[in-house]
């Protein structure tokens, strides 16, 4: 039986049909993946659905009930739920506000929050989630990428949903979260919960999906069993080509002299961090959730202080002060959460490419606005970002676009150290290899790339070293000849 049904769901921008007569059925207990590349219009859909976006044309049927249109507010009340892959939290608030918010238990004639009723649900969800460490007190502001994931996720498991949207739920968890998900999304198809389940990563798909629809270019091209498919069949499908190599590291690049050093990096958790990386070397930073990763690349943009620490860049001494030395110094940052930290959603593509460059277009104080177009459409080019047309606001594109936008922007500095954190986090497969390409043409040019990534085929893939962190210390330096899942993660819970 199915219990929701959208019928020829058809819906325009400007300069692009995101999607071009969408039909998609999903059955009761069932869960559906929803793959394709970058711009193919799955987030689309699913904002229709949400209630966030009307259609042009098209019908939606929810529980036997066809629907012309309804509001985010009504759609929570049909049952529909929707963890988007661009965090949305009120970082002020604390862990267990934003799990129940809205829906705050209250006491009294004067009706108080009931904390203590508060903090026993959220705690008893958290557990649920692998976030029991945590006091459901802590402002959201304070956790890590992967635990406001997380958070965002047990606010979806906390409601009475019967379709639950899962867009990149994974993007930012480790191996052994991911089980713990993957865990409660079976717990919830048992009790009879509909899931769709949005993923780049087509792995996590065979484990978790009962079928899978793909789409391209605004339409859906095809439909299977997971049981009936295999990952070859569902790429050429996504990206309508063979992709051959998923990894494309190039073995050939001959590393060189240092070009960037840390050495004793000490926070109030970081503990004597030392490590290195070498003119056309990747290095990479590896470490389960809250182990310090993206402590240390804070550190070093100084958008965290530290308490001491000893860096140079080239053979000199880098200390800075504020994010900007770290430009002046030839550092750049492909940040984990692109919304809050890498893009100026309200600009234009070509602004967010130049923005953090702008000298390079104004060397006598007069800005060369040509000049300025013809290299943002460069980049554009260059990383196959899909735009209706480069000057339209930057948050009108897909999440994957968006990233690349990012790298487009950091790559525009020309520097001589890149540090990469989650730098596919929320990308397609195809654009995941331009990245990847990417980051050889920098090792090509001499530069050192500092990579910091919790897919572990990823970064073996495209690591030359990989330094493996636990609870904030360095715990082994893994040479690509000893690379293996099981060293890594031995490594990564303190063995």
């Amino acid at each position: 039986m199915n219990i929701l049904e959208m019928k020829d769901i058809t819906k325009a921008f400007p300069g692009i049909v995101a999607n071009d007569r969408v039909s998609l059925t999903l059955e009761k207990g069932e869960v559906l993946a929803l793959i394709g590349e970058n711009g193919a219009g799955k987030s689309t859909l699913m904002k229709i659905l949400s209630g966030a976006q009307r259609p042009d044309s098209g019908t939606i049927v929810i529980d036997g009930q066809t629907l012309t249109g309804y509001n985010t507010r009504e759609a929570i009340d049909l049952g529909i739920g929707i963890v988007y892959q661009e965090l949305n939290y009120l970082g002020a608030l604390s862990i267990a506000e934003n799990l129940y918010i809205g829906r705050i238990p209250v006491k009294g004639r004067l009706k108080k929050i009931d904390y203590p009723t508060l903090f026993a649900k959220a705690k008893e969800i958290m557990q649920e989630l692998g976030l029991g460490h945590l006091d459901p007190a802590t402002p959201v502001e304070q956790l890590s990428t992967a635990e406001k994931q997380l958070v965002e996720i047990a606010r979806a498991f906390t409601r009475e949903v019967k379709i639950l949207v899962l867009d990149e739920p994974t993007s930012a968890l480790s191996d052994t979260e991911t089980e713990d998900l993957f865990k409660l999304i079976r717990s919830f198809k048992q009790r009879g919960v509909s899931i769709i389940y949005i993923s780049h990563r087509l792995n996590e798909i065979f484990e978790v999906a009962d079928s899978v629809m793909i789409m391209r270019d605004g339409k859906n091209v095809a439909r299977r069993r997971i049981a009936d498919t295999c990952t070859d069949e569902l790429v050429r499908d996504m990206v309508g080509r063979e992709i051959k190599d998923m990894y494309p590291k190039r073995q050939d690049i001959a590393i060189g002299k240092e070009v960037f050093r840390v050495k004793n990096l000490r926070t109030n958790f970081l503990k004597d961090v030392s490590f290195d990386v070498r003119e056309g070397e990747v290095v990479g930073l590896f470490g389960l959730m809250g182990s310090g990763r993206t402590e240390i690349a804070n550190c070093i943009m100084a958008v965290r202080k530290y308490d001491s620490a000893e860096m140079t860049v080239d053979g000199a001494a880098y200390a800075p002060k504020k994010p900007h030395d770290a430009l002046d110094n030839g550092i750049a940052y492909v940040p984990p959460e692109r919304k809050s930290d890498g893009i100026t959603a309200v600009l234009s593509v070509k602004d967010n490419i130049t923005i953090a460059n702008l000298r390079k277009f104004a060397p006598k104080g007069i800005m060369n606005l040509k000049q300025e177009m013809a290299l943002a459409r460069d980049w554009v080019e260059k990383l196959n970002i899909k735009v209706p047309q480069i000057l339209a606001p930057v948050e009108t594109l897909s999440g994957g676009n968006q990233q690349k936008v990012v790298v487009a922007k950091e790559l525009n500095t020309e520097p001589k150290v890149m540090i990469l954190n989650e730098p596919t986090r929320g990308v397609d497969v195809g654009a995941k290899v331009e990245i990847y390409n990417l980051i050889n043409d920098l090792c090509d040019s001499r530069k050192a790339v500092l990579m910091i990534s919790s897919e572990l085929p990823e970064i073996m893939a495209m690591a030359d070293r990989i330094f493996v962190l636990h609870e904030g210390r360095i715990t082994a330096e893994v040479p690509k000849s000893e690379f293996s899942q099981e060293t890594l993660l031995k490594y990564a819970i303190g063995g």
